[in-house]
């Protein structure tokens, strides 16, 4: 558990699991997105660089980014083994033998100890999720599917392009799989949610077999529809009190056994418009913790399962009009 035992840490789960610092190390393998294609424009958030970490340099082979990045890591962090995360868009949205190399390649690194596998629960077809098991009976591999909400409504405010139905199917489909594990996103501060529905999106993920979460903080990111949204004062973000209360009480509703991956959101100075406290990210985990200890309370306190299935699968049925 991290700081107190508030909540199940993902740096506390690697270090239990392999006994030592585990550290990502986020690469590039040229996937695109769906939701790019045929004219679309994306995610109304998203910008041209799909939120990348700013170590990627995408001009470089695949084994020079590894290698670049866990030398970066070990330096910066002392981590002694690392996990290949394919970050930036897409990375399923790719051909199987694109996909299948990137891996091999990845495995064939030295000190590597596992795999992450950003994508969209709209683009892992049964092939695709036939390749993965195969990789994830010999080595640690985690598959992270961006919901963001679990609305209808926001959903396709936001021209997320699935809906509640496609992340269903793709976790259950996953999870008849062996041994990989599934994380899920989500953005806190999307607009026109309220306190209630963000709630119902946490105990909808707690009603699901999931294995981890990253809860991002709404920030506005310059050359997106988003940006337009907020200049032209059609939306607002959150202040940091008011994020670190809306994380405490998603994680209050959090079954104890989902592994909290990230608890907020960061852009560099150079790509963001709001809100700019973010860039102080200790600080914000600093608030959030201030939170649990305020509160004197903990993931999993507030957890029950708040939706019967019945209402899970009338959620299924909501489709985004084509």
């Amino acid at each position: 558990m991290a700081e107190k035992g508030f909540y199940n840490s993902f740096n506390e789960h690697l270090k239990e699991k392999f006994g030592f610092k585990v550290y990502k190390v986020p690469v590039s393998i040229d996937a695109s997105c769906p939701n790019r294609m045929n004219g679309k424009g994306g995610c109304t958030y998203c910008d041209n660089v799909a939120s990348a970490s700013p170590v990627i340099d995408d001009t470089l082979s695949l084994t020079e980014q590894i290698n670049k990045g866990i030398l970066w890591a070990e330096r910066k962090y002392k981590a002694k083994g690392f996990i290949v995360y394919f970050q930036p868009f897409t990375n399923s949205f790719v051909p199987l033998k694109q996909l299948d190399k990137s891996i091999e390649i990845a495995l064939k690194t030295d000190k590597v100890v596992g795999i992450a596998i950003g994508t969209r629960p709209d683009c892992v077809p049964d092939e695709i999720l036939t390749l993965l098991e195969l990789y994830a009976k010999q080595t640690y591999l985690w598959v992270e599917y961006g919901l963001q909400s679990a609305h209808h409504r926001t959903l396709k405010a936001i021209k997320r392009g699935h809906t509640l139905a496609e992340f269903i199917d793709a976790v259950l489909r996953i999870k008849q799989k062996e041994n990989i594990l599934i994380s899920t996103h989500v953005i806190i501060g999307l607009p026109g949610e309220t306190r209630e529905e963000i709630l119902e999106t946490a105990r909808i993920i707690s009603a699901l077999p999931i294995d981890g979460i990253k809860i991002h903080l709404l920030h506005i990111l310059k050359d997106t529809e988003m940006a337009n949204d907020y200049y032209a004062k059609r939306i607002q973000t959150l202040s940091m009190d008011d994020y670190a209360s809306l994380v405490v009480d998603f994680i209050e509703r959090l079954p104890k056994n989902i592994v909290i991956q990230r608890l907020t959101g960061e852009a560099e100075r150079e790509r963001l418009v709001a809100p700019l406290w973010c860039l102080e990210k200790q600080k914000v985990l600093a608030r959030i913790n201030e939170e649990f200890e305020k509160r004197k309370t903990y993931q999993g306190k507030k957890f029950h399962l708040g939706l019967s299935m019945k209402e899970i699968e009338r959620r299924t049925l909501e489709k985004i009009p084509t």
